[in-house]
């Protein structure tokens, strides 16, 4: 049918609407959906129709195809679906089509408000708290909805994270991200009357790093949820074979099999013992903004500088490389951490070798993704790694990863990016296809921050759900709707063939 007869059906079947003779307008336009099955409008018409007269399920299907005709311009059946799925009590439903209501530009903070308010209705807290997280996102100036944002916080399990080192920076974005869910404290000391004190404070304690604190914190009187993060280093001290991981509800590795493998040959049983949950690094894209830059001859290595990153053989490969095309350049980005030695070793032998203007040592950088800015090429020698946050941090950026192999990296990056020989890594750069989308795409599809903390808020749900013994139970929704049902707001919806 042509474009005049859709919009004269769409009419007709509106006009009848209006007059509230609904039966009429179901009928018109099912004629002619026998005609045109896949007309999204009529679809998302024939969906409005049935919600009002107040067949829901039916209404629901009618949408849901509307929408998946409609592709980006779902928009107003989308929000009608949304609506449906309100009226008939379905608010989980609701909070799932967020991020399409969100991308087609619908997504409001009333239709959030509604939503927070029947998930609290139904006691789903954690459904709540989402709800009322996008709310405040959408609209951050409502006074009452942040003290219903409070309010449930309050009400919910508190985490305390314990850092016993000042690199903290594998919790930048979970810190965060925790905290808008749950009242946190962060602690980084030692002492054990005071580690007891948090433990007894909280209801699910996270301990970042393996190291002497999860020791001793699986060795005190279990009052909280214990959950151990290890990353990679840890696995080769003495520390895992002295917690007890009896007493730790869940070890959370960053996923590199390699590293679980040491870790098993330290520690008899561990999954036995204790629950094994991997969870891989997050890149903020927001942060590691991407650009399509053109192939260059900039080559960038980030992390601390030390033996195990290996940056004498990235020396040599660099050396075979400017062989074949001298304008090739390395640069380094981070702390020394050593005694002098292997700094004065590195800046000698770039001389020696004839590179002394081909290698530079940039230092701790506060901003990588500016620093990435005029870089081309992600490059690595390093012999062990957890999850090479650096790398795909560069992919983020566009940048090419180049990395040398490492036990566990399979797990991560495909063999394209990856070299074994100083010749490979020649043909990786210099041969190989050059595709800045495909590096950020790659990211963007396996390491997004949003899942890592998708998958860190499942467990602490969990545990929420399933707390220790003396620990209080999660918030009933005649508690949270008790305190906090006056300031969600309650604004009244409609439903129609167009969103205004």
């Amino acid at each position: 049918m042509s474009d005049a007869g859709q919009h004269a059906v769409h009419d007709r079947v509106q006009e009848l609407a209006e007059a509230g003779r609904h039966e009429e307008a179901l009928e018109a336009v099912r004629a002619h959906l026998a005609q045109s099955p896949d007309d999204g409008r009529a679809l998302n018409d024939a969906g409005a129709v049935l919600y009002a007269l107040g067949r829901f399920d039916e209404a629901a299907v009618m949408l849901g195809r509307a929408a998946a005709c409609l592709g980006p311009g779902a928009g107003h059946a989308l929000w009608n679906l949304a609506e449906v799925y309100l009226a008939s009590g379905r608010p989980r439903e609701v909070l799932g089509l967020f991020p399409a209501l969100d991308r087609a530009e619908v997504l409001t903070a009333d239709l959030a408000n509604r939503t927070a308010a029947a998930l609290a209705d139904r006691g789903d807290a954690v459904g709540a708290m989402e709800a009322l997280l996008e709310s405040r996102r959408l609209a951050p100036g409502q006074p009452a909805l942040r003290a219903a944002h409070e309010g449930l916080r309050r009400l919910r399990p508190k985490v305390a994270f314990l850092c016993e080192f000042q690199d903290r920076k594998f919790l930048k974005d979970i810190l965060p991200f925790v905290s808008a869910r749950f009242e946190t404290r962060l602690w980084d000391g030692r002492d054990r009357d005071e580690m007891l004190d948090v433990l007894r404070w909280c209801d699910v304690a996270w301990l970042e790093w393996c190291t002497g604190q999860a020791v001793l914190a699986s060795q005190l009187p279990k009052t909280c949820r214990l959950i151990v993060r290890l990353h990679r280093f840890e696995a080769f001290q003495p520390w895992p074979e002295q917690v007890r991981w009896e007493h730790v509800d869940a070890l959370v590795t960053v996923g590199n099999r390699a590293v679980l493998d040491r870790l098993r040959q330290r520690v008899l049983n561990l999954e036995r013992r204790t629950r094994v949950v991997a969870i891989p690094n997050g890149v903020n894209l927001e942060r590691f903004a991407f650009r399509d830059r053109p192939r260059g001859k900039n080559l960038a290595c980030l992390g601390y500088v030390n033996a195990r990153k290996n940056p004498v053989l990235l020396l040599q490969a660099l050396a075979r490389l400017r062989e074949r095309d001298p304008e090739f350049r390395l640069f380094f980005a981070g702390h020394f951490q050593d005694d002098g030695v292997l700094e004065d070793y590195l800046r000698y032998a770039a001389r020696e070798m004839g590179l002394e203007g081909a290698v530079r040592f940039d230092g701790w950088q506060d901003d990588v993704a500016a620093w990435l800015e005029d870089k081309h090429y992600l490059v690595s020698a390093s012999i062990g790694e957890g999850h090479p946050v650096g790398v795909l941090e560069g992919m983020a950026r566009g940048l090419k990863p180049v990395v040398h192999v490492f036990p566990g990296v399979r797990d991560f990056l495909p063999p394209q990016f990856l070299w074994r020989t100083a010749d490979e890594f020649c043909d990786r750069i210099l041969a190989d296809a050059y595709r800045p989308a495909e590096y950020r795409d790659f990211v963007a599809a396996r390491f997004p921050l949003q899942a890592q903390l998708d998958r860190i808020n499942d467990l602490l749900v969990e545990y929420e759900q399933h707390p220790v013994a003396r620990a209080a139970a999660a918030p009933t929704a005649d508690a949270f709707a008790a305190d906090q049902a006056d300031a969600v707001a309650q604004a009244p919806g409609g439903l129609g063939g167009e969103r205004g």
